[in-house]
């Protein structure tokens, strides 16, 4: 109550004393914000709290001087009334414990008290100052423009409305642990697996592969891991009598074909391995490793499983890519050689051709759902070893294992329309391309479609 007199005191104040000291009044409308967030602390960070200050105050500026510009009201000044813009940012206040009530009240219902409010405040302001006004559109003008202001506000302060897509834009905040912690409150399924599901995850003996796996075993669900590292193999079987290793390498296509000899049709497939290697190296067949396992040593998978009836009608591929491929345009000299070999470039090289082909993939698997997925950055052995700068500048804001494997196991048990041949991130479906340059000619696709199957 005492917040509400002062703020009432604070709009006399300025619309009596504003207009011949704007400076003054913005000085306090200042710190009366930085007040009001001290000592009531609304719940959101400090840099969305700023924002929504920004965005009020330009929207204020925007709709006053459409005002002043089509001749609705006169303010009796020379130049722009910015002690208006003290009334913008000290309406933020209200925001957080006032307003609090009003989140989830309808549109119709917000623009309604918005209008009905905006025409009394400047009714009221117009008796007691120096302001004409000079048709009496000045007042259907404010009754449409705060309609407009006041649900979006609630937006803006209470959803993320523009904020979360900033946030995302930027990437970083997007893919670290904030990103996570910040879409996980949209999040609105449980993951419960079916109980005799049977899938594979390739490179399931760490990180990602072995936190989904785990997760899935924990359920119920009977998980095949494969990896190169039979200790970390052994070691993972430990943990859950329904995980069951297999030594594979990705990269050595004659030991894939006689895996898929061994199993039972599956009802999933993970394609999760991965690695950075130093130094450029071959497999046998000529590929450069990191295309010959992630890439070409996967879509065999696959390939061999549905040719040999052990994928199910209705079985679910995913391939684990990375948010580093929206930076990397699909080179495909570096399949066979490279003199200038890069361990992370090849890396979101391969991830790139990957999602590429998803299209292709979806097409060459018309009975079963392929999609890819992204984990943003996550704290996995394989980050740790293969780019330990960039964990260690990172260090506290990366994602969990299992919290960068929440898409998977999200595609896996969803009850949602996944579509095939899509590219999804945090629960969500992401475009596959931020930037033009990254974008493949159609020509370019052919001949990786085509080197893919000669090989």
């Amino acid at each position: 109550l005492l917040k509400l007199i002062t703020l009432q005191i604070f709009w006399y104040l300025t619309v009596t004393l504003g207009p011949s000291n704007q400076y003054p009044m913005l000085l306090l409308a200042t710190l009366i914000v930085v007040i009001n967030f001290k000592i009531y602390k609304p719940q959101i960070s400090k840099g969305h709290y700023l924002f929504s200050i920004i965005f009020f105050i330009v929207y204020g500026i925007i709709q006053e001087g459409l005002f002043q510009y089509f001749d609705l009201v006169n303010y009796n000044q020379n130049n722009f009334p910015f002690w208006l813009t003290s009334l913008y940012l000290v309406f933020i206040c209200y925001y957080g414990d006032v307003f609090n009530f009003l989140e989830k009240k309808s549109l119709l219902t917000l623009s309604f008290l918005g209008a009905l409010g905006g025409v009394a405040t400047y009714m009221g302001g117009v008796a007691i100052t120096p302001i004409e006004s000079l048709t009496p559109f000045y007042y259907i003008a404010v009754a449409v423009g705060w309609a407009i202001f006041f649900p979006l506000s609630i937006r803006v302060f209470y959803k993320g409305y523009i904020w979360h897509k900033v946030l995302d834009a930027s990437l970083y905040y997007s893919f670290d642990l904030s990103g996570f912690l910040r879409h996980k409150k949209g999040f609105t399924e449980e993951l419960n697996f079916k109980k005799g599901l049977k899938g594979i995850v390739t490179g399931g003996t760490s990180g990602l592969g072995l936190a989904a796996s785990l997760e899935m075993a924990d359920q119920g669900v009977e998980v095949i891991i494969t990896g190169r590292n039979e200790k970390r193999g052994s070691n993972a079987e430990k943990k859950n009598n329904l995980l069951k290793f297999f030594q594979l390498d990705m990269s050595d296509w004659e030991n894939i074909s006689k895996f898929v000899e061994l199993i039972e049709p599956q009802d999933f497939v993970v394609l999760n391995a991965g690695g950075m290697p130093t130094d450029f190296t071959k497999n046998a067949n000529g590929v450069e490793i990191q295309f010959a396992s992630q890439l070409f040593g996967h879509y065999y998978l696959i390939r061999e499983l549905n040719l040999r009836g052990k994928l199910k009608d209705g079985a679910k591929i995913i391939w684990v890519t990375s948010g580093g491929m929206y930076l990397s345009n699909l080179n495909l000299n570096n399949i066979f050689k490279n003199n200038e070999y890069d361990k992370v470039s090849t890396y979101a090289n391969v991830k790139r051709a990957q999602v590429t082909l998803l299209t292709y993939f979806k097409n060459s698997f018309p009975n079963q759902v392929v999609t890819a997925m992204h984990p943003g950055w996550a704290d996995t052995p394989g980050v740790s070893s293969s780019i330990p700068e960039f964990n260690k500048k990172m260090k506290g804001k990366l994602r969990t294992p299992l919290q960068g494997a929440d898409t998977i196991l999200w595609l896996l048990a969803s009850s949602e329309n996944i579509q095939s041949g899509e590219l999804y991130f945090d629960r969500k479906r992401v475009k596959k391309h931020f930037f033009w340059f990254t974008r493949p000619s159609k020509k370019k696709i052919e001949k990786l479609k085509k080197i893919l199957n000669d090989w």
